[in-house]
Formats: structure tokens, C-alpha cells, sequence
């Protein structure tokens, strides 16, 4: 694995102008209220072009659903829908498929539905028809008088009801330390199986995603771990430092968080960064710029909180030892973070040596590319 390179860039004012493109979600809207007939048999995106030129509703895909279905996009749908809304033929069509749908400004973009995005990986056959089975089942199930409805009662019952079916499905409790089994979770009267594991993640501490045969229940704190540790392959150059965030937010599936005034007061040459990621881990992104910036985070049950550790006005605060200046893999898949500090001379003086090797390669580059700079570069001793 290659490690993540972090490097600060010192902003440049520029000029840009963008014009906001017509919202017509209103039009779209009203095409999906319209009546079709759908006879499609193919892969998605020649299913979903087909429906486009139909009905003239442009449909959208982003790369990420395709890298969570089981072929990508080569994934197949066949149906024909008579005498239904398009909206009832996208819902019907994708559901199928773990995903759901949205009306943006230009676009109907599919999406994962959440316990797919969960998984963090390509969802199996068996997944997709287990999250299938959980929507179409209903629960069917109260309390004893008296007793009231938990967490332990919903897992129970939604287990219950999946031996009844003589399903091959099962549910996987993973409570740990982080969660107690008797907390309250309230379910209505005609609920699925889906709609009860999706009332404990909205009312507790606790999440669930399917598994194989399994559909695993964790604590919150636990799942977002396991999304941090996504990898990614990225490259921002020169980019605010707002908008890393927001693009590692959205890579991770993770709400992220700042306190007010965090990005202000992070100084003016440190907000906008080079960040290179070949896949590395989105939690090793976030040790990055917390070491430049020192935007610094925990993980909540909500998702990722930053804040800023840096005193207003001040320089940032580099943590003991110095700035990152290196990033070793080591066998077993950790990565250490190598500090100035932390170095002895003649290991810093052999990365200074490389560092001077590089800028003269860069140099030499330039020259070939008959490139000529604005200022005039700083004087080095010859490598």
C-alpha cells in the first residue's frame, strides 16, 4: 500500500465565475406521477438509459452503487411494470437491488439503501434477497401483557419470525460493552422486519447491516469504526480544507461534524491542502490533517465531531515530535506515522537528502517542459 502524502499549499487568489443551473425537480416530479408501461431486460445502466429515453427523466448512477452491487455494472434487472407511476416502477425496480432513489435539481439518482452502504463492500445475492425478505415480512408480533417492547424483545421476535419462515436468516447481537439489551424501542403494529431492526437504529445506540446469513447488530460507535477503515483513492490539490472533509464524509458514509468557527480559525496558508490517498485507510486522511491543521476528532454514536485545537490567532500546534514528514506500512496493515522529532540525525539527513534528489527531479521536468516560473526558486546546497 502506498502511503497517504500530505502537503501544504499556500492559497492563491484566483477568479471564477459559475452560473446555477435550472432546477427543474419540479418537471421531474411530474413525469414520475405519470402512468408507464416498462418492459426492461438487461444490465443497469442500459435499463436505467432505457427508462431515461422513454420517459425523459434522466436517471443518474454514481460509481459508488455500481462498487456495492454484486456485478457492478453488469448487474441485471428484468420486469415489465404495467399501469403503475413511475415512481412506484423506480421504486419497485431498485428495491430489488438494496438501493433507493432521490429527486435532485437535475436528476433522479439512485442511491444504497442504508443497511447496504453499511456493509462498506460488494453485497452478495444472498444479502440483497435477505434485505428483500426483511421488508415483505411483517413482524406480527406484541409483548406479553405487560411486558414492555427492547431491544432484546425486537431481536428476539424479528429472529422468531425468521426461523418460522424457515428462513436460512438469522440475527447476530453484538451489544459489547457499548449497549444494554433492555433498552426501549417502540414498533408499530404493522411493521416488516426491516421497519423493526430500523426503529432500533433509530432510537438506540445500536445499528445493523446484513451479513452473509446474518443480519449483525452493533453499537453505532463500532459500525463507524468499521467505516473509517474504508479505503480510499484519492487526490485533492489545492483544495479547502472544508471541502476534503466533506468529500471523506461522503467516502465514509459518515456525518462529519465541526464545532463553530474551526475552519476560521485554522490559519490562512493551512486551508487549502494536497492530499493523496492511494488507498489508504479515510481514518489515515484525518490523522493527516489533523497534523497540519489541527482540526482534531473523536467518533460519537452521530457520526465524526472536529474541533479545533489550535488557540485563536496562534499558528497551529503540532502535536509531540513534530510535523508527520513520513508514512511507513507496516506487515500487519498498521501504518505509522514517522515525526521529526522522533527521528535520529542521520535518518532525517538521509530524508533531506531525497527530498533535495526530488526537487531536482522536479527541476529537470520543468526544464524539459520548457516551464518557466513566476518567482525564482530558493537556493539549496547541491544534493
Amino acid at each position: 500500500m502506498r502511503p497517504a502524502f500530505l502537503a501544504v499549499l499556500i492559497p492563491l487568489l484566483f477568479c471564477a465565475s459559475a452560473s446555477r443551473a435550472d432546477d427543474s425537480s419540479a418537471l421531474i416530479n411530474e413525469a414520475l406521477d405519470k402512468l408507464v408501461t416498462l418492459d426492461v431486460d438487461g444490465v443497469l445502466p442500459a435499463v436505467m438509459k432505457k427508462i431515461t429515453d422513454q420517459t425523459a427523466v434522466p436517471i443518474e448512477v454514481p460509481q459508488h452503487v455500481y462498487d456495492l452491487l454484486p456485478w457492478g455494472e453488469q448487474t441485471s434487472i428484468k420486469a415489465t411494470i404495467k399501469g403503475q407511476t413511475l415512481r412506484q416502477a423506480l421504486t419497485a425496480l431498485t428495491h430489488k437491488l438494496g438501493l433507493t432513489w432521490e429527486v435532485r435539481p437535475q436528476t433522479v439518482t439512485l442511491k444504497p439503501r442504508v443497511p447496504l452502504d453499511r456493509l462498506g463492500r460488494r453485497a452478495t445475492i444472498e444479502e440483497l434477497t435477505g434485505l428483500d425478505l426483511l421488508d415483505t415480512t411483517p413482524l406480527g408480533q406484541s409483548p406479553p401483557p405487560g411486558k414492555p417492547e427492547t431491544v432484546e424483545w425486537v431481536i428476539n421476535a424479528v429472529d422468531h419470525k425468521l426461523g418460522e419462515l424457515k428462513s436460512v436468516y438469522a440475527v447476530e447481537f453484538r451489544p459489547g460493552d457499548k449497549a444494554k439489551a433492555d433498552q426501549p424501542v417502540s414498533v408499530s403494529r404493522n411493521a416488516t422486519l426491516g421497519d423493526a431492526l430500523k426503529e432500533i437504529s433509530k432510537q438506540t445506540d445500536l445499528v445493523w447491516y446484513p451479513w452473509g446469513k446474518n443480519f449483525v447488530i452493533i453499537p453505532k460507535l463500532d459500525q463507524i469504526a468499521r467505516q473509517l477503515d474504508r479505503t480510499v483513492t484519492k487526490r485533492f490539490s489545492g483544495v479547502e480544507v472544508g471541502q476534503v472533509l466533506a468529500d471523506l464524509s461522503k467516502s465514509a458514509g459518515v456525518e462529519i461534524s465541526l464545532e463553530a468557527g474551526a475552519l476560521q480559525r485554522v490559519p490562512p496558508e493551512f486551508r487549502r491542502i494536497t492530499l493523496i490517498l492511494d488507498n489508504a485507510r479515510i481514518r489515515e486522511a484525518l490523522e493527516e490533517i489533523r497534523g497540519v491543521t489541527g482540526l482534531d476528532y473523536v467518533v460519537k454514536p452521530t457520526g465524526i465531531y472536529l474541533w479545533n485545537q489550535n488557540p485563536p490567532a496562534l499558528a497551529p500546534v503540532m502535536p509531540p515530535g513534530g510535523p508527520i514528514i513520513a508514512t511507513l506500512q507496516l506487515d500487519n496493515g498498521m501504518s505509522l506515522f514517522l515525526r521529526a522529532g522522533d527521528l535520529p540525525p542521520d535518518i532525517l539527513d538521509y530524508a533531506e537528502h531525497k527530498k533535495l534528489q526530488e526537487y531536482k527531479r522536479l527541476r529537470q521536468m520543468m526544464k524539459d517542459e520548457k516551464f518557466v516560473p513566476a518567482t525564482q526558486p530558493t537556493t539549496h546546497p547541491a544534493p
